[in-house]
């Protein structure tokens, strides 16, 4: 156990509270998460010093500084520079393998240290760019609109291009399993943070993958309906969790799906369907099942993609 959890498994705090995507798979023995608040932004963001240059986009990923938030993105002075790499500072193995699918001659170089400490070594030239979490410099009130937005530009990746860890953007709070505090936090769960909390966390967990892996996991609702894009070392598989007449007026069908290049939306590939009763928490509870074995079908179609690669 980590040292919070050994602090809750020996009663001298109530409460550990959590940058959810930092969570191991696998909790410590009696302990359970209370509660998730409602998710913020689940982008990444790029960061470069004011006046910079910027990494160059391959083909593909072009659309990547139209979709970041053009306020964000408008202040002049921004010169390309091609003939030397790109420096990104970054240790996440998930972020270095996506900067070089996204922008052509980067090279990613390990960072250390807290929010400051990484935007001064940026600031001092040790990196041509930063990437961090948008929720945590949101939270730290550090982007643009900020004291610092005269020394860097803040360009947010678009999540369908650069796929956030699982769990990015969502606070999570551990407790003691079935105990008085644990009830007392379910109170204030956002039920619809959880659901997608529970589907990331079941992809690592099928993939045996941790924060420290090159894996991804992005769910949410799209017209209604539950998308769950998965990534593990470079593969891709988006699926859809629809609601629909197999099976039954409350049936749930995971589907897979991708971007129709004529229009934009999912299409069904197959049909395997959940059943429920109307009931209102039945529902819930029979979409987050149906949710649950659509993240294990993610799960195992990028796995046997990893193999075709290898």
């Amino acid at each position: 156990a980590s040292e919070l959890e050994q602090a809750l498994l020996e009663e001298r705090i109530d409460i550990a509270v959590h940058s959810a995507k930092d969570l191991p798979v696998v909790l410590a023995e009696g302990l359970a998460i209370a509660a998730v608040l409602p998710r913020a932004d689940v982008r990444d963001v790029l960061v470069i010093p004011e006046g910079s240059r910027i990494p160059s986009v391959r083909e593909y990923g072009r659309g990547i500084r139209a979709a970041s938030d053009r306020k964000e993105n408008s202040t002049g002075g921004i010169v390309r520079e091609e003939q030397r790499p790109f420096v990104i500072g970054t240790g996440s193995r998930r972020r270095q393998l996506q900067a070089g699918q996204l922008w052509e001659n980067v090279i990613c170089e390990n960072i250390r240290g807290n929010v400051d400490t990484r935007l001064r070594k940026l600031k001092d030239g040790s990196y041509d760019g930063i990437i961090l979490a948008k929720a945590g410099t949101d939270r730290l009130g550090i982007g643009t609109g900020s004291g610092r937005s005269d020394e860097f530009v803040f360009c947010p990746l678009p999540p369908e291009r650069f796929l956030p860890a699982a769990c990015q953007g969502i606070i999570a709070v551990e407790a003691v399993q079935d105990s008085a505090v644990a009830a007392l936090c379910r109170a204030i769960t956002d039920a619809e943070t959880e659901l997608c909390f529970l589907v990331e966390r079941e992809v690592l967990a099928r993939l045996l993958a941790d924060c420290s892996e090159a894996a991804a996991a992005w769910c949410r609702r799209e017209r209604g309906g539950l998308v769950l894009d998965v990534m593990y070392a470079g593969i891709r598989q988006r699926l859809a969790l629809q609601r629909g007449n197999p099976g039954g007026p409350d049936g749930y069908a995971v589907v897979q799906a991708m971007e129709n290049p004529e229009r934009k939306g999912i299409y069904q590939m197959e049909t395997p369907c959940v059943t429920g009763n109307v009931n209102k928490e039945s529902v819930y509870r029979t979409e987050t099942a149906a949710a649950l074995e659509m993240a294990r079908q993610a799960a195992v179609l990028v796995k046997i993609g990893e193999k075709g690669q290898i």
